[in-house]
């Protein structure tokens, strides 16, 4: 009998000391003091239940990448220019679209812990930095090398027209090189450092697309006009491009062609479909920009000069329209 009362007190203490709280872990009250931020990136998350916890924890991780990477994609981007003068200038890097990619880098969970006076469970989603940074540096180097590669290709080219186009293919794919860096940025502040110079170039390309336009003067012949309508539209698309036209076709790097075509059909009366087709070209003969615009509707008139003077305007202004955002595609920023 008495040793079944022995076995009975000792059953009875084992199951007393499991129905104690395991000890607290540091990191449910301090997690940035048990993964210091020199060595980790650590975010703590809460939850009725263990998993509710630890997908929160990870959304907290993933929405801290995102949120500082959105910030400083949006930050002042400098360009240096001659004499060591720097010029200052906020430029927004538009619809770049924040992955959380990165939080699946070397990404690691503290056992879930559940907080008897809270009722709650934590956890605690962390990751190391130097592992992350040897998977991610990889990810970097690639985006590095594709935004080279257009880059390159820009600056041998011989025309500025089609050099400003292709300066702006690198400009769009060196904002996915920005989000690498700023990614690289939050896991290595050494590491990104590195690639100091390459943010530099990717910032300095809106005053290379500026510079070539610049080079890109234009001098404008129409052919076909009535009252000078459809060259005042075109004028008017390339000066808001950033393009400036000349009297002289001398002082031009290009020549812009326009030939209007009424398109007449019918006598008394006659009707008429007009349309207009663009051609630019430089010195060499080369064509770097083209456009055909065509009327949307057909214009009765008992002479062709009425039939112009009714259709025309409608048709400049879908042609500045038109025109002003095919210059922006191929020279603008």
């Amino acid at each position: 009998m008495r040793k079944v009362t022995a076995i009975s007190v000792l059953l009875l203490l084992a199951s007393a000391l499991s129905a104690k709280d395991a000890p607290m872990p540091e990191w449910v009250t301090n997690h940035r003091g048990a993964y210091p931020d020199a060595d980790y990136l650590a975010q703590r998350g809460s939850g009725k239940t263990a998993e509710t916890a630890q997908t929160d924890a990870t959304s907290q991780i993933a929405r801290y990448f995102q949120t500082n990477v959105s910030a400083n994609l949006s930050t002042t981007m400098r360009s240096i220019t001659g004499a060591g003068k720097v010029d200052e200038s906020t430029t927004v890097v538009d619809e770049v679209r924040v992955s959380s990619e990165v939080s699946l880098f070397a990404l690691e969970h503290t056992e879930p812990y559940y907080y008897k006076k809270e009722k709650k469970w934590y956890c605690v989603a962390y990751i190391r930095r130097d592992a992350a940074w040897r998977q991610y540096a990889p990810v970097v180097d690639g985006a590095k090398a594709e935004f080279y590669a257009l880059y390159d290709n820009a600056g041998k080219e011989s025309e500025p027209f089609i050099r400003c186009g292709l300066y702006k293919a690198a400009w769009e794919n060196g904002k996915n090189f920005l989000e690498r860096l700023e990614y690289a940025r939050i896991l290595s502040p050494a590491g990104e450092a590195a690639y100091s110079g390459d943010r530099r170039t990717v910032s300095q390309i809106p005053a290379l697309i500026q510079s070539e336009r610049e080079k890109c003067a234009v001098h404008l012949t129409v052919r076909g006009d009535y009252g000078n309508i459809i060259e005042t539209s075109l004028t008017s698309a390339l000066t808001k491009s950033g393009i400036r036209t000349t009297s002289s076709a001398s002082q031009a790097a290009y020549t812009a062609t326009a030939v209007i075509e009424p398109n007449a059909t019918g006598t008394d009366p006659m009707s008429i479909n007009p349309s207009v087709d663009i051609r630019i070209q430089g010195r060499s003969g080369r064509s770097v920009y083209s456009l055909q615009v065509r009327s949307g509707e057909r214009t009765v008139a008992y002479t062709l000069e009425s039939a112009q003077k009714k259709a025309y305007p409608a048709l400049a202004e879908e042609l500045e329209r038109m025109l002003s955002a095919g210059l922006a595609e191929a020279v603008g920023l």
